[in-house]
């Protein structure tokens, strides 16, 4: 098995509630507290780089005037990831610099490291190309409206670059909205939207891609959906449309339905277990937003267990979570609690319960027993 990304430290400067913010996260962390504490924010962060890194989207419509730390005077916002793989460390940057006058945003300076020897600059309007011995090959003027690295294009010298921007590509980012899901798909995608609208395009994809998976995947929903038999995508090679198989009596009869008629909790329980079938094929980080919405308690922690199980040794969740089954399956992991003390700038506590109470973790915040140190 491959093996995946892990983030080891994030700095977010600057950035809607977020001021010399800085955490340093485990394999499967628990991102819990009060709504407004910072929990989404954070994810959605990730998520900004990400697009801009690694996408190729316009800088002022990840990072926009407003997304500047209200009561902060300064003009500049700085993010900093610190990601590990098999044998060392990169350091990504990434400084934007914004003029309020005239409403605008541009990319200061952005930089890859790997194991402290620069392998991509961006900097004041000029693009350095570095091998992966950190010796410079080129460079030359570029715009700031957006980063070049999504251009980069693989070379047998820049191949610790490449590997760092195709795993930004996969991680997956998700607060799924089932009612935003449609059964029709004109082309595969390899990729999971946040909100699974995209999801009948990328189970197309992941269904080519590992068939000798499903029938375990059909397993495990049919054991927790009645008469569910399987999934399938019919119609012609471009336009089609995902149903869902089910089945009764003795002997079997079978039918069909339409991915747009199934509930909204049955077709956010297809797609949590569709992502479990992803990361136990492939060491994936995931920052999942409240999951367990839509989705019936009794579902949710046998979906739990299987995720964090395959991502412990290989692979890395970040989930925001208020159920109380999640939070005390998860709480023995790392616990990272957001605050915002008398409402200033994030902080992140890390494993906050004191166990000397006696009391579950979803007790300790039911008695509002967090309290700072």
């Amino acid at each position: 098995m491959e093996d995946c990304l892990t983030i080891t430290r994030v700095y977010i400067d600057n950035f809607r509630c977020f001021t010399n913010f800085e955490v340093q996260p485990n394999h499967v962390n628990l991102l819990i507290g009060n709504n407004g504490a910072g929990k989404s924010n954070f994810i959605d962060t990730i998520r900004r780089v990400i697009g801009l890194s690694s996408i190729g989207e316009v800088v002022g419509s990840q990072f926009p005037p407003n997304s500047l730390t209200r009561w902060d005077s300064r003009t500049t916002q700085r993010i900093e990831l610190d990601v590990g793989r098999p044998g060392g460390i990169y350091h990504y940057v990434l400084e934007l610099s914004h003029d309020l006058k005239l409403d605008t945003v541009t990319l200061q300076r952005e930089l890859v490291q790997y194991e402290s020897r620069t392998v991509f600059l961006y900097d004041n309007g000029t693009v350095h190309l570095y091998n992966n011995e950190g010796r410079l090959g080129t460079q030359f003027p570029f715009r700031g409206t957006r980063s070049f690295l999504p251009q980069v294009q693989a070379r047998p010298e820049n191949t610790l670059l490449t590997a760092f921007l195709e795993s930004l590509r996969q991680i997956r980012i998700l607060k799924l909205d089932p009612g935003r899901i449609r059964s029709e798909s004109e082309l595969e995608s390899d990729s999971l939207s946040a909100d699974g609208s995209n999801f009948a395009s990328w189970y197309r994809h992941l269904s080519q891609e590992r068939p000798e998976d499903l029938a375990k995947l059909f397993g495990r929903l049919s054991d927790i959906l009645p008469g569910f038999r399987s999934l399938r995508s019919t119609g012609r090679s471009g336009q089609k449309r995902l149903m869902a198989v089910f089945g009764f009596g003795e002997p079997e009869s079978t039918y069909e339905v339409d991915f747009d008629d199934l509930s909204d909790g049955e077709r956010a329980t297809m797609v949590l277990y569709c992502i479990l079938m992803d990361v136990e094929g492939r060491p994936r980080l995931c920052f999942l937003d409240e999951p367990e919405n839509f989705v019936g308690l009794q579902l949710i922690q046998p979906w739990l267990v299987e995720l964090a199980d395959a991502i412990r040794d290989n692979g890395q969740l970040f989930l925001i979570s208020h159920n109380s089954e999640v939070i005390d399956y998860l709480a023995a992991d790392c616990s990272l609690l957001f605050e915002r003390l008398g409402g200033g700038p994030v902080r992140a506590r890390v494993n906050p319960f004191d166990r000397d109470k006696g009391l579950k973790a979803s007790e300790i915040i039911e008695r509002g027993l967090l309290g700072a140190d």
